[in-house]
């Protein structure tokens, strides 16, 4: 039995936040996989990131908010028990829905996933109530992203890319102990 921990990050936020083009970078350090033109969901990756190899294997991708897939998934509580790919890391993504995020964090919880949700402070700015109110949940850790407004283009890509970095030292300090 595998007795490391294992970990689901819960991307939080709207439209434009920055949260599929933050999974494909992170999907790029981890994995080694460059998806920029196009990133597939539910799909799960062998890390081959240096740092993390030994210790932590598999990745798992969600790519879109959950809300965006709805046609497919029809809830939450069926994502998780039909199209939810196992991981030692796992990255979903949901808007700011307060039921949905309660019900990730129980779905999470229920498969021994410690859950971190992830904010990014373009969302908290945007919409500081309802981030709130989600940070409230029985979340195991919570991270901010650094990514303020910065519209479209080759900022808002630094913006992502710099981000991703910070993202990647904070894993790789987080897992140093398992």
């Amino acid at each position: 039995m595998n007795t490391q921990a294992k970990w689901i990050f819960v991307l939080i936020g709207d439209n434009n936040t920055g949260k599929t083009g933050f999974q494909k970078k992170i999907l790029k350090h981890l994995a080694g996989e460059d998806r920029d033109p196009r990133l597939d969901c539910n799909l799960s990756f062998p890390i081959t990131h240096p740092n993390l190899i030994r210790k932590i294997r598999t990745l798992s991708i969600g790519n879109r908010s959950i809300q965006e897939k709805l046609d497919v998934y029809t809830d939450v509580d069926n994502y998780f028990a039909n199209h939810f790919k196992d991981a030692d890391i796992c990255i979903i993504s949901t808007h700011l829905n307060l039921p949905d995020a309660e019900k990730i964090v129980m779905n999470c919880h229920r498969k021994f996933y410690n859950v971190c949700a992830v904010f990014f402070t373009n969302s908290i700015l945007a919409q500081q109530p309802a981030n709130a109110k989600i940070s409230e949940l029985n979340w195991n850790d919570r991270w901010i992203v650094e990514n303020p407004p910065a519209g479209e283009g080759v900022k808002q890509n630094q913006q992502l890319d710099a981000a991703s970095n910070s993202f990647m030292q904070m894993l790789i300090e987080r897992t140093r102990s398992w």
